[in-house]
């Protein structure tokens, strides 16, 4: 007997629920083309298992309460058997609990609090980006590379923020790395005034000033920035540019190092086929460069395309099943999802941004990659912050 709930369904319906309006809506836009050309071609070859996949769009914005209500809504009424997207991690967190209510699986590729797959883990959530905290341990290996000794920080005042910087300090304190903090200056998600921070950090006269602030917030610092020539007295270290495309990848300073959380389109094309196909096809369809969370979501199609084929379903509970311990190949080349987590195995990149003839705007020249099993959370950790014995 067929215990699919969904077997009856004549199509699959998946739902994305993005920030289109708010603080995210510079890349949310982009990461959702990517996701719709998924769903094309997964149409343009018959579907899954013979059925039609229809993608449903809400837009949460930077509001919690409505990614949960969208969530909520759409696996009710609408039936989806899958959420996409993210945002700010608070509207992660609230997206993901509505997801486990629903028992619906939540493919997470913008948003990237470790608590989403850590203390406020599920069966059904999944994470397809490094989390800040393997970030952040990223960062303290790359800066053994680098001469920098006093840095200056830039970041959003809210939980994501606060807890990049704290688990910075962390990890340098940890490998007893001479490192000294001059400026930490905070901004709200959404301010656009940003002249007493620009003279704060130059006040401080840092060797290096790291950004954590993104989206709309970011645009608006840079613009200040450059009025007052703080790239030229300082190195900058950028948390968001992997988001820099467009307009956006024409402000930024040449040479600025950069983290990008799914990967540099320009060096996976590089390096994988499969990469180079999605980029061409993109800017073909769209007439637009994927951002890093864009190559996120598009590995998370990936992986719940073949999750499902795996199953023999499209039912939640058996696609969450299969998802944990999957392997597949992504953008980012042969992948895997840890089963305790469900988090994969997603590398953290630095490189440096320069200017080539081959795109209209910055992109990475050189690239150092930190394999995710040098900074993830051991499992036994994991299981303890969870306060579970076992899986």
């Amino acid at each position: 007997m067929n215990t699919n709930a969904h077997a009856h369904e004549k199509t699959i319906k998946i739902g994305f629920v993005g920030d289109f309006s708010a603080v995210s809506k510079t890349y949310t836009h982009n990461v959702y083309e990517a996701t719709q050309m998924a769903v094309n071609e997964f149409n343009a070859t018959g579907g899954l298992l013979g059925k039609a996949v229809r993608l449903i769009r809400r837009d949460g914005g930077n509001d919690p309460q409505r990614h949960y209500e969208h969530v909520t809504t759409l696996a009710r009424e609408d039936k989806v058997v899958a959420i996409f997207g993210g945002a700010s991690s608070p509207c992660v967190l609230k997206a993901s609990s509505a997801c486990k209510e629903q028992q619906i699986v939540y493919l997470v590729s913008i948003g990237n609090s470790p608590s989403i797959v850590v203390e406020k883990g599920h069966p059904y959530v999944f994470q397809f980006q490094p989390t800040s905290a393997m970030e952040a341990k990223s960062f303290s290996i790359f800066l053994t590379l680098m001469p920098w000794q006093r840095y200056a920080w830039i970041g959003p005042d809210y939980s994501w923020g606060r807890n990049v910087l704290r688990d910075f300090k962390q990890h340098f304190k940890a490998i007893g790395a001479p490192i000294e903090w001059t400026t930490e200056a905070w901004h709200p998600l959404g301010t656009t005034d940003y002249e007493a921070i620009v003279q704060q950090i130059l006040d401080g006269k840092p060797d290096a000033l790291v950004i954590g602030s993104y989206g709309e917030d970011v645009r608006h610092f840079i613009s200040k920035a450059k009025d007052h020539g703080l790239f030229d007295k300082m190195a900058v270290f950028g948390w968001f540019t992997y988001t820099m495309t467009g307009d956006m990848g024409r402000m930024v300073p040449e040479g600025m190092w950069n983290l990008a959380r799914g990967g540099p389109f320009n060096h996976l094309a590089d390096r994988f086929p499969q990469a180079k196909r999605f980029v061409d096809e993109l800017v073909e369809q769209f007439n637009a460069y994927p951002n890093g969370y864009a190559i996120c979501a598009y590995d998370s199609m990936i992986a719940w395309r073949q999750a499902v084929k795996k199953a023999h379903s499209e039912d939640p509970p058996a696609v969450a099943k299969a998802l944990k311990g999957l392997e597949f190949v992504g953008l980012r080349g042969p992948s895997f999802i840890r089963a305790v987590d469900g988090q994969m195995n997603c590398p953290t990149y630095f490189g440096r941004l320069g200017f080539t003839p081959e795109y209209p705007f910055a992109v990475w020249t050189s690239v150092i990659e930190v394999p995710a099993s040098k900074t993830w959370l051991p499992e036994k950790e994991v299981l303890s912050r969870r306060g579970k014995p076992g899986s």
